[in-house]
């Protein structure tokens, strides 16, 4: 029943996680890493959030799908876009979905039950990085499950009952737990200086940051029997 996934930086086993297809979801922040994303995107489908086309622009990497109204791409990734044939769903910029959510919400109906790890999250605006990451929270509801990275941060999205192992080919800065719904509980967490075990974590007061690894241990463990978790990572 387990779920493999392998990113250059670590191989995760999802234990209670099944997906049929996976998907690279590339959104309009910080671009990834030219050789990051080279590697993420073989063998997998990709689809763009509107700005995120233009990393695949400049990087060759034809994407499967465009989705957004094409606000922040550049014209030059729009057009490369066109001329690659690449299909485009095209919205109105008068619309209540963020860009990522619409292609979440495409790629759930065209890909039920699919792994989407979201790249051009992280770094820029900070509104625009809390609504990624809750929308990834709240995909679970239109059955998908997921993880957001890019070369240096990493976030597993937890929904209990889950358990997460981690097999770690770089050694993380900084390792921490993350509440994204009000309350998450019994957490547990193995591998890492301050463990936790079978603890209530609370959204009003995430504590457990900042964590790291012991010694030369590379795996960690982390389990959730309810409630949204937040796995996060950070490479310097």
């Amino acid at each position: 029943m387990s779920y493999f996934l392998t990113l250059p930086q670590l191989q995760a086993e999802l234990k209670h996680t099944q997906a049929k297809n996976e998907i690279l979801l590339v959104a309009g922040g910080k671009a990834p890493d030219p050789d990051w994303l080279t590697t993420m995107s073989k063998n997998r489908e990709i689809w763009c959030a509107d700005r995120g086309i233009d990393a695949c622009f400049h990087n060759k990497i034809k994407a499967h799908h465009l989705v957004g109204d094409g606000d922040s791409a550049t014209q030059d990734g729009w057009n490369w876009a066109i001329e690659q044939g690449i299909p485009i769903e095209r919205f109105s910029t008068k619309k209540d979905l963020t860009d990522t959510q619409l292609a979440l919400k495409k790629i759930s109906e065209s890909h039920p039950g699919a792994f989407v790890i979201l790249s051009g999250v992280w770094g820029g605006r900070f509104d625009h990085a809390f609504s990624n990451i809750f929308s990834l929270a709240g995909a679970t509801d239109l059955g998908l499950s997921s993880c957001a990275a890019d070369e240096k941060e990493v976030m597993f999205i937890l929904n209990g009952p889950e358990e997460l192992h981690l097999t770690l080919q770089d050694r993380p800065h900084a390792i921490s737990l993350l509440p994204l719904s009000k309350n998450c509980q019994p957490v547990s967490i193995r591998g890492v200086y301050w463990e936790l075990d079978h603890v209530c974590l609370e959204q009003h007061m995430p504590y457990a940051i900042s964590n790291e690894l012991v010694d030369e241990n590379n795996k960690i463990q982390v389990s959730v029997e309810n409630g949204c978790l937040g796995v996060y990572l950070q490479w310097e």
